[in-house]
């Protein structure tokens, strides 16, 4: 091997190539290193967006979610919440009020602006402890808990894209319409009652689909506007340790409530498609990425046959004197794994500083039309591995040809007829 290594060396750096090999050579370096800087790009940033979405889903929706069945909705709400509390591995429960609304609001120009939403109803000294909205409140946290002041009602968290939407900030009065009674029968006698609540704070959590269309108020106060029981409430949130346990978690709640009128959807079972649709995007593009590798190594096959081409009797020579065939295959093999190594080192290095750069400076994207409004990025060495060892087999897969027509050459042929 060390003969072959030597032999390759000299090869690589011998002055006697063409310049029109050697600008080849160069060719399919370059498109190795792009190939592997633009698949280590695009798989960080599908790991960015797979990661955001996990941290909005969990940042605004509870990890797991329990509802009831029966009619008369939670019966003993506060002995539900203790024993779903007392779950090992559940680190805060909270109950919660969903419910579809139309907001308005009217404009200094006398205009009424009207968009639809969902209206959170919320306990701020327990809903901290399940998802941390007070960090994404503006103008602070704090704001939440003027939420539960039951002496001063009328207050609301307007998502910020819904407040722009309404033209309403901070101080700014909306109309929450919701719907009365039985909604499953005609929709021409439906009633509805409105009421006037006054902006206290905007949610901004980086997902558009959720600030434009989220509202928080009290718990209490939903309850008494969308006509629930003193202790009623839509489901329970719950929060668990460890957010890729979820699933068995919710299992282990359902046995611990010992009733069939419950039912526990966890975050992961919600969204199983989307994530699934994630994963199988990831594979397709890292496939057809891989193409600019390919290309890049059929290029290589050219190079190693017009380089067996001109060191022929070179091989001759070297075959007469006793080299082995497999050391002459080595050569060449070990020439084209050069330029393989040296455009994945390359394009990793390129990859990995465009993350950096992605990460520190960021790309703006539309909220309206993504659901977040830059473009997130998670490099994950695994990645980087797979994407170089991969390059670095179609590589060595493109040297087998020429390099077994260089081991396969007869060497007085070549030295009669050279």
């Amino acid at each position: 091997m060390r003969f072959a290594y030597y032999i390759a060396r000299r090869y690589m750096r011998s002055r006697r190539h063409s310049r029109y090999l050697s600008r080849v050579s160069v060719t399919a370096m370059v498109g190795i290193t792009l190939g592997v800087m633009v698949l280590d790009l695009t798989l960080a940033i599908m790991n960015g967006f797979h990661q955001e979405l996990r941290r909005s889903f969990v940042d605004n929706m509870p990890m797991i979610t329990v509802v009831t069945s029966a009619p008369e909705g939670f019966q003993d709400l506060g002995a539900v919440v203790d024993t779903i509390g007392a779950v090992p591995g559940v680190t805060g429960v909270a109950p919660f009020i969903r419910q579809e609304v139309v907001l308005s609001s009217t404009t200094l120009a006398g205009r009424q602006r009207n968009d639809a939403g969902v209206i959170w109803g919320i306990d701020p000294a327990l809903q901290e402890s399940v998802t941390p909205l007070a960090r994404h409140v503006w103008p602070g946290g704090v704001v939440l808990q003027l939420l539960g002041d039951r002496e001063r009602p009328g207050r609301i968290v307007l998502g910020v894209d819904l407040g722009a939407s309404l033209l309403a900030g901070l101080g700014d009065t909306v109309i929450v319409t919701a719907p009365k009674g039985d909604l499953g029968g005609s929709l021409d006698h439906v009633a509805a009652e409105s009421r006037r609540f006054v902006v206290v704070g905007l949610l901004d959590s980086g997902m558009y689909e959720f600030d434009s269309r989220f509202a928080y108020m009290g718990l209490d106060q939903a309850r008494d506007f969308f006509g629930y029981a003193p202790d009623g409430a839509t489901g329970i949130g719950v929060k668990v340790a460890n957010m890729m346990a979820a699933p068995a978690l919710a299992g282990a709640i359902l046995r611990r409530l010992g009733s069939t009128r419950f039912h526990a959807n966890d975050w992961i079972d919600l969204n199983h498609n989307l994530f699934q649709w994630i994963r199988i995007e990831k594979v397709v593009m890292f496939l057809l990425l891989a193409l600019i590798v390919l290309v890049a190594a059929v290029n290589i096959i050219g190079i190693l046959t017009m380089m067996v081409g001109e060191r022929r009797r070179e091989i001759g020579i070297l075959l007469s004197m006793g080299a082995r065939r497999g050391q002459i295959q080595g050569i060449f093999m070990l020439d084209g794994l050069f330029l393989g190594v040296v455009g994945v080192i390359l394009g990793s290095l390129l990859g990995w500083l465009g993350t950096l750069y992605l990460e520190k400076f960021g790309l703006k994207l539309p909220g309206d039309v993504y659901f977040v409004d830059h473009v997130p990025v998670q490099a994950q060495g695994g990645d980087f591995a797979a994407v170089a060892l991969a390059a670095l087999l179609i590589t060595l897969l493109a040297t087998l040809l020429p390099s077994r027509e260089a081991a396969g050459l007869k060497p007085m042929e070549i030295i009669r007829y050279t």
